[in-house]
């Protein structure tokens, strides 16, 4: 590990400034990295764009396994979990989630849309006045694939292949169509593909007073089907008025078959030693926008968009105990089907004032309504009724927010960004099994960015360094799962490392001041490195508190007071010849004061992280691979509980056959060590208790072809 940190980051330095220097033309493919690199080191506000090219290269399946090689980035993937993005270490709301520029809802993932419907990622580490304030770790905002083409015929793509884990194959076909008819342009997207995915692991619990010691070995089989169509219209009446219109649609089909086989070495065992838990739904996700841009007299423009989005998910939950000899002994059934719709109205007014001004104002309005009903079924093992429960809770988000901003160009050197953001976010809920929720979370968001270039003697084209500074004040509004005050219930073995979860409507906002430093040089056309600072106070930070009640054992979201972040980040990047090379590498720190040390950090917060990559392009084949390294998480929660990831190593590789300008042939490979993943959580309160899992981890091999038509 202490390799990694010192010597390979070293090394690996010296080799991005060594292909920095050559003087070999890039390629034709490069320039969609060269343009986003330009549009990086003229722009005041810091913003990685991650282009196309880099989202397609590896043939990642998700857009998590894309942004787990981005700078400052990390990605949480346990097997069968859903995946958690970090920046800088901090995850969950800490990160704002932006689609096409708005706050994705509540309920969208990364994963709720594949790579191919995607044009570009932008990567902010400083929020903005015009996009989300909720950004204490930074913004995310993922842009789908544009309408074209601009000019020529129709074109037709397509991508047929298929994975395989574990001896399961995950077929996939991807179609594209870009046409144009007159002023009109459009582009649709659709996608079919099935996933196996085959989860393996094994957890040990240990505890004294009184002694245990006590091993569970369970499979999880996850079957997805998946359809998706993503169509996006362009229309330009005129020279003055421009229309766009996208959506997507994705349906799912889930079905889990998980296995529990309990041995007990020491100690009583559980109710049930032996479960056979099976879960079915059917989720969709729907999202549309409609996008209207004026261009007005003295270089103004006047944008507006409305936008929308549902997702529902009906599902079927059946958990089976049983004894060691497996006689059933109870059935616990779950029918359950929250609804999310969302609609957001924004728009801006711009308009270049003064000499080197360019004021921007606007606007954002927009609601959020979530029900949910859950019927629950506990019968014995004659079928006899033992508890019978019946909930519906409603709730609805409603937003609204105001911004200004003004971009200066001061003069060759100097430029600035300074806005102002208001935003006010107001929660309400109901429901037959507890209390009304009514709360309120807003903020004055002022942010300052400045950008600093030394000017350079005439004829100069040598490296160029600048340096940037940016100053904010940004917000974390608890969401709706973390106020309403429901609990969800485990079905066997309920304990201090194994608790229940509720919500709490007493949650409040967390606020954040952050000052953030960088300096970046360029090395030749292509080629970059640089370092950034950042420091972070934030008020009422919230960590999950773990309390017995009733002899049941709950976990609710809770304030505990303030806590300090900060890091150090290092990228660079070069390109020699048909030769790409990449690198990033994450230093961070954190403190809870309220929460006696050592892990004292946020929560799920990695010490370090970092990402190697190389890539050869030739005239008929590209080769590549990533190399990434997340450090171990080891946390604290409370006096009490504490937390304890392994750490985790993944190499990825692909390879890309051009039989001609048309047709290609990949084949990719993720997770080639397939190094088993360790999590634990300890309870040291008065009956000492540890819950370590040991997953295993598969690599996934994937065979695609690609035809232009």
């Amino acid at each position: 590990m202490h390799t990694f940190r010192s010597r390979g980051a070293g090394a690996l330095l010296l080799a991005v400034e060594a292909c920095a220097h050559a003087q070999t033309a890039p390629e034709p493919m490069q320039q969609v990295v060269v343009s986003a690199d330009a549009r990086r080191a003229q722009s005041t506000t810091t913003s990685i764009v991650v282009g196309r090219d880099d989202i397609l290269r590896l043939g990642d399946a998700t857009l998590s396994d894309v942004l787990k090689r981005q700078p400052g980035i990390t990605v949480d993937t346990s097997p069968g979990k859903a995946a958690t993005i970090r920046m800088r270490g901090m995850g969950g709301g800490y990160v704002a989630l932006l689609l096409n520029g708005v706050p994705a809802p509540a309920g969208f993932a990364l994963e709720s849309l594949g790579p191919d419907v995607i044009e570009r990622i932008e990567i902010q580490r400083t929020a903005t006045a015009e996009t989300s304030s909720q950004a204490v770790a930074g913004t995310i905002n993922v842009i789908l694939r544009r309408a074209g083409p601009t000019r020529g015929a129709a074109a037709t793509e397509v991508k047929a292949g298929s994975a395989i884990v574990d001896g399961y194959l995950a077929p996939q076909l991807v179609a594209q169509h870009s046409g144009r008819a007159g002023t009109l342009a459009y582009t649709v997207v659709a996608t079919l593909k099935h996933d196996e995915k085959p989860v393996t692991a094994a957890t040990t619990e240990t505890g004294t007073q009184p002694d245990l010691r006590r091993r569970i070995a369970w499979t999880d089989h996850q079957t997805e089907a998946v359809a998706e169509l993503a169509p996006r219209l362009s229309w330009q009446p005129d020279a003055r008025d421009t229309v766009t219109a996208q959506a997507y649609v994705r349906q799912r089909r889930l079905d889990n078959t998980k296995r529990e086989t309990e041995t007990t070495a020491i100690g009583s065992p559980t109710a049930f030693p032996h479960a056979v838990q099976r879960f079915a739904a059917d989720p969709l996700h729907a999202y549309a926008d409609a996008a209207w841009t004026r261009r007005l007299a003295g270089g103004a423009r006047l944008t507006a968009k409305l936008s929308a989005y549902t997702t529902t998910r009906d599902a079927d939950f059946v958990y089976r105990g049983m004894d060691v000899r497996d006689a059933l002994l109870e059935t616990h059934r779950v029918a359950s089907g929250p609804t999310e719709r969302e609609w957001t109205f924004n728009g801006s007014w711009r308009r270049p004032i003064w000499s080197g001004h360019l004021l921007a104002a606007g606007w954002e309005l927009g609601r959020k309504r979530r029900t949910e009903y859950r019927r629950e079924r506990q019968t014995d093992a004659d079928d006899a009724l033992v508890l019978a429960s019946d909930e519906d809770y409603r709730a609805s988000v409603a937003r609204a927010a105001l911004f200004v901003q003004d971009e200066w160009d001061i003069d060759d050197a100097w430029s600035a960004y300074v806005g102002l953001r208001r935003e006010d976010l107001r929660t309400t809920g109901a429901g037959n099994a507890h209390a009304a929720v009514d709360v309120h979370a807003g903020a004055w968001s002022p942010i300052l960015q400045a950008l600093f270039k030394p000017a350079r003697p005439d004829g100069d084209t040598g490296p160029r360094d600048q340096f940037r500074l940016a100053v904010s004040r940004t917000y974390k509004a608890p969401n709706i799962i973390q106020l309403m005050p429901r609990r969800y219930t485990v079905d066997n073995n309920n304990s201090a490392t194994y608790p229940d979860e509720q919500g709490n409507p007493n949650l409040r906002p967390e606020l954040a001041f952050a000052i953030d430093l960088a300096w970046e040089r360029t090395l030749g056309k292509d080629g970059m490195v640089g370092v950034s600072v950042f420091h972070k106070r934030i008020r009422d930070v919230t960590l999950y508190r773990t309390f017995l009640t009733d002899g049941v054992w709950i976990s609710m979201p809770d304030n505990v007071g303030g806590a300090t972040v900060r890091g150090i980040e290092f990228e660079g990047k070069a390109t020699r010849g048909p030769l790409t090379a990449r690198m990033n590498a994450a230093r961070n720190w954190s403190n809870v004061d309220s929460v006696p040390g050592p892990g004292n950090r946020i929560e799920g917060q990695p010490a370090y992280s970092g990402n190697v990559g190389l890539d050869y392009a030739a005239a008929r084949v590209d080769v590549g691979g990533s190399y990434g390294y997340r450090g171990r998480v080891a946390g604290r929660t409370s006096a009490l509980l504490s937390s304890d990831d392994g750490i985790k190593r993944q190499l990825d590789l692909y390879a890309v056959w051009k039989r001609d300008a048309t047709t290609r042939l990949r084949l990719s490979v993720a997770d080639l060590l397939h190094q088993d993943y360790r999590e634990q959580i300890a309870w040291d309160g008065a009956s000492p208790r540890a819950r370590t899992t040991v997953y295993r981890v598969r690599t996934t091999w994937r065979l695609v072809w690609e035809q232009a038509l």
